[in-house]
């Protein structure tokens, strides 16, 4: 027995060593994607994919994938801009969001069946996208401020965007991803996926048409995106909650567009002293740091 036991553990430390790699890839590929639509537009992202992400890795294989985060996360820093320290500090954020929303989701919400009830689902939201962000967000600009690379006066604004960010993540991909990795897979007929490919093209048209240049830029437009979701989640039945989230996706891709297009997104500032209307945390750290870099250069 124990001979078998010990032939295995080199498969099992493969397999773990491949899991790692694969999140580590996936959190650095999402957090370029993430940095890009920030750089192409200096506007603040609705989404950060990587706490999702993240938080859905750790849901479906393990706490032991966490290296994996903090490699991903690391990587995706060390190679846009920034020092070493402040680099490390971000790392160990994002990866202790991830340990913190799925420890609290196991003890609170059951887990990855935390969307089997409405109860389960309120909680997700809660210690998912309230509470476990909060901790990327402070070791985040904690980081930036110590480094230099941020104001310790602008602290409270840049913490609340990149709070706002982490959540809109949270809440976004890792419902999308644990759904379809746990949940059963439903047999298609033809008549729904006839209907399912005119849900998409109903989705890019009215995205198109909202978020594009046809039409100005009114920020209650927005809500024509609404309909699809409930036309999702009636007509696909238990499995219309996965459509509902790639239509949110989808809505999200088609404002990136837009911003990409005609500029900034129609959002309304509430407070506009203290949260910056058209930047990104991130994004004004990449700059600040640039910045600072030609000055010395100088």
């Amino acid at each position: 027995m124990e001979q078998k036991a010990a032939r295995l553990e080199p498969a099992s430390v493969a397999r773990w060593a491949l899991a790692v790699t694969l999140v580590a890839a996936a959190y650095f590929a999402a957090g370029k994607l993430g940095l890009r639509l920030a750089f192409v537009h200096a506007s603040a992202t609705a989404v950060w994919p990587p706490t999702g992400i993240a938080l859905a890795a750790i849901l479906l294989l393990g706490f032991r994938v966490w290296p994996g985060i903090f490699l991903g996360a690391f990587l995706v820093n060390i190679t846009t801009a920034g020092s070493l320290a402040a680099c490390l500090g971000i790392a160990t954020g994002n990866t202790l969001e991830g340990v913190v929303g799925a420890y609290l989701l196991h003890r609170c919400a059951d887990g990855v069946r935390a969307f089997e009830t409405p109860a389960g689902v309120v909680r997700f939201a809660f210690f998912a996208a309230v509470v476990s962000t909060a901790v990327s967000a402070t070791f985040g600009v904690t980081s930036l401020c110590l480094d230099g690379a941020a104001a310790w006066a602008n602290y409270g604004g840049i913490w609340l965007t990149w709070w706002l960010g982490d959540a809109g993540g949270a809440l976004v991909v890792a419902p999308l991803l644990v759904l379809w990795a746990a949940g059963p897979r439903p047999r298609v007929s033809l008549g729904q996926a006839i209907e399912a490919a005119a849900l998409f093209g109903a989705v890019a048209g009215v995205g198109r048409a909202v978020f594009g240049p046809a039409l100005p830029a009114v920020a209650a437009l927005s809500f024509l995106c609404a309909p699809l979701v409930g036309w999702a989640a009636l007509r696909f039945g238990r499995a219309g909650e996965r459509p509902s989230s790639r239509v949110g996706i989808a809505a999200g891709a088609a404002g990136a567009s837009r911003a990409h297009a005609v500029g900034e997104l129609p959002v309304v500032d509430r407070r506009p002293s203290t949260v910056p209307r058209a930047a990104s945390a991130r994004e004004t750290w990449r700059r600040q740091t640039t910045e600072n870099g030609r000055r010395r250069e100088a």
